[in-house]
């Protein structure tokens, strides 16, 4: 009984090693896919694809230090909505390019945070970090930070 006991034991030990480990590589996995997304709509942004309107949380959206989505979430109607999110996206893309960006300098895109609300991704160009915030609300991956690091 003993023997059986501490067999118990081992075995027990073993599998909740082997799930600790599955859980990791599942984290790892949606962690590489949060970069991905972070990264594609980094880039429509930059070219100021109307794409990106959907990949964005709006109400939530903070950029460069601005809340942005406090003042979204007070526009009254649908059509105000949208014409804001394509003055953001129109602008962000002018003001991107103006100063001489393009989405190909970034490099080295790496997870640089993860826990069970947000994947925080970061990217370097010549001049500074980029850093994209990708949350899931409502079952959906969307972005809700922009920040850049010089």
């Amino acid at each position: 009984m003993k023997h059986l006991l501490i067999g118990a034991s081992i075995l027990s030990a073993l599998v909740l090693t082997q799930c600790d480990k599955a859980e990791h590589q599942v984290a790892k996995i949606e962690s590489k896919a949060d970069m991905s997304f972070a990264k594609n709509t980094f880039e429509s942004l930059a070219k100021g694809e109307s794409s990106v309107f959907d990949k964005i949380d709006w109400a939530m959206l903070n950029s460069m230090g601005e809340n942005i989505g406090a003042a979204y979430t007070l526009l009254p109607s649908e059509t105000q909505k949208r014409d804001f999110e394509t003055s953001f996206v129109t602008q962000f893309a002018s003001e991107f390019q103006k100063a001489g960006g393009t989405p190909d300098q970034f490099t080295n895109w790496r997870v640089s945070g993860h826990d069970d609300i947000k994947t925080e991704v970061a990217a370097d160009s010549g001049t500074g970090t980029i850093t994209i915030t990708v949350t899931e609300r409502d079952g959906k991956e969307r972005v809700s930070g922009l920040g850049f690091i010089r």
